[in-house]
């Protein structure tokens, strides 16, 4: 039936861009043709990247069957769209597919139910029941990155080292997760350009162009100048948000109504810190001589805490108390705001133009910038129960090459140059922050080892006591998880 209506659905679009370009001469760009078509990023080069799927592969139209999250819309649509509607993001993950099971012969499907926080344990459940009871209901799965990884310890997933097709050394593959997920042989998980929830959540800094300009314009201050000269860092930030403050209502106190440099959501529950552990240039973990070792407390981090204590309680012109929401930025009190990529969609209206920076640096000593995509991105995975490896390797790789060269164009390129920027530097400046996602083997196992990954959650916390409590903790669990994954890979030989 899908196949059908994706039929019906190009025709009408076909029937549609003919209809406008005899109404208006030719000329006119239509999202709704495939991106291959409008939307390719032929400067990049990514058309003339060739995959190494043998060509004449054909499946005869068996399924392959994605298990997924349903609660919001990208959870949804990330693997598959059964209609095309005008959205540019979501035509492109149609057309993706399209060009996949023509190739291949295959009809990509999916299941999916609520998976977010209050239903991962119900819908980790429903995927180990189906290789417990080896049902065949799904061939791989988009799992909720920080607490579906744990059934890797069960045996639940395909060593995708070991599945045909999948080319890691593609650029379509991300490859920090390949170089710190990989133990004992096996690696369980895959993201890239196939998985859009990472590049959605990826954090960044935006900023308000026209505060900027009122407070440091005068000083000839380009920020997309001082990110590219390596500068960008926390203590820069810091002096910046100290010398923005406009007391709206004249009662001597920082809120809401007054004009800030930096706003942090108090009713965020101090997820909004986690960011700063990457960017500041801590390590979760680290591999050394090829076994990962729990890195994430040293004098480094001490030092690196005590930076982000002095941004959020010290500064005069942070507001730390900000009730959730987006307004007081969209309505121009606020100069800086953290968030993921994809709230740069909320802004499209504001009156003032906005930018988007990387997130800070430690000091101008640390090399890269640094960037964490949220822990409810997804991972794909194979089920261990897969019993055609071939199918699922194949249509995954093609899937990602396909996401490569048609839908992150569309997405960075439509999506976020064309709708959510206003100016190619803003543009860079997302391309820059997706360049740095960061990702190693604590960040992924972190609620397994003991909610490691929320190490700097409270900013009260004296983070140097509170490894001391927790460190026999963390090292005992982070111990289980590296025996676990070694039995798992043991009996999956």
């Amino acid at each position: 039936m899908k196949k059908h209506l994706r039929l019906i659905s190009l025709v009408l679009s076909l029937i549609t861009v003919l209809a406008c370009l005899a109404a208006c001469g030719g000329g006119t760009e239509d999202t709704t043709l495939p991106p291959e078509t409008d939307v390719s990023d032929n400067e990049s080069g990514r058309d003339s990247v060739k995959d190494t799927v043998p060509e004449g592969l054909d499946f005869g139209g068996e399924s392959v069957t994605f298990f997924v999250r349903d609660n919001l819309e990208m959870w949804k649509k990330e693997m598959d769209v059964n209609e095309t509607t005008n959205d540019t993001l979501y035509d492109a993950i149609f057309y993706r597919n399209s060009t996949v099971e023509k190739r291949l012969g295959v009809e990509i499907d999916q299941i999916s139910q609520p998976g977010h926080h209050n239903e991962r344990t119900t819908w980790n459940q429903s995927l180990r029941n189906a290789v417990l009871t080896k049902s065949g209901d799904y061939d791989a799965a988009a799992i909720y990155q920080a607490f579906a990884t744990e059934l890797a310890f069960e045996g639940c997933y395909y060593n995708v080292l070991d599945v045909p097709y999948i080319n890691l050394d593609q650029p379509w593959w991300n490859q920090m997760i390949r170089k710190e997920l990989t133990l004992f042989d096996s690696l369980y998980f895959l993201a890239g350009d196939l998985t859009v929830t990472q590049s959605a959540t990826a954090n960044g800094i935006f900023f308000n162009k026209r505060l900027a300009d009122e407070f440091y314009g005068t000083q000839n201050i380009n920020l997309y100048d001082v990110v590219d000269k390596g500068e960008w860092t926390i203590d820069y930030m810091h002096e910046l948000v100290a010398g923005v403050w406009l007391d709206a209502n004249s009662d001597g106190m920082i809120d809401s109504h007054d004009t800030v440099g930096f706003s942090a959501y108090e009713e965020n529950g101090g997820a909004q810190l986690d960011p700063w552990i990457p960017a500041l240039g801590i390590n979760v973990t680290q591999i050394e001589d090829g076994y990962p070792v729990l890195t994430i407390y040293d004098e480094h981090t001490v030092a690196a805490w005590e930076k982000v204590q002095k941004l959020y309680n010290e500064n005069p012109g942070t507001l730390t108390k900000a009730l959730r929401g987006n307004s007081p930025f969209m309505e121009g009190k606020q100069l800086f705001v953290l968030g993921n990529l994809d709230l740069g969609s909320s802004f499209r209206s504001m009156r003032d133009s906005y930018g988007v920076l990387p997130m800070p640096k430690y000091d101008t000593a640390q090399e890269d910038y640094r960037t964490k995509f949220s822990t409810n991105a997804s991972l794909v995975t194979i089920l261990s129960t897969c019993d055609n490896t071939e199918k699922v390797g194949a249509t995954l790789e093609l899937m990602a090459a396909e996401s490569y060269k048609q839908v992150t164009p569309a997405y960075y390129e439509v999506c976020l140059k064309g709708k959510y920027s206003d100016a190619p530097d803003d543009a860079r400046m997302y391309d820059k922050i997706l360049e740095s996602v960061y990702f190693d083997f604590g960040f992924c196992y972190a609620y397994s080892i003991g909610d490691v990954g929320t190490f700097f959650r409270k900013l009260d916390r004296d983070i140097a006591q509170h490894w001391e409590q927790n460190k026999i903790m963390f090292d005992t669990k982070f111990n289980e998880v590296i025996d676990k994954l070694d039995e798992v890979s043991f009996n999956m030989e």
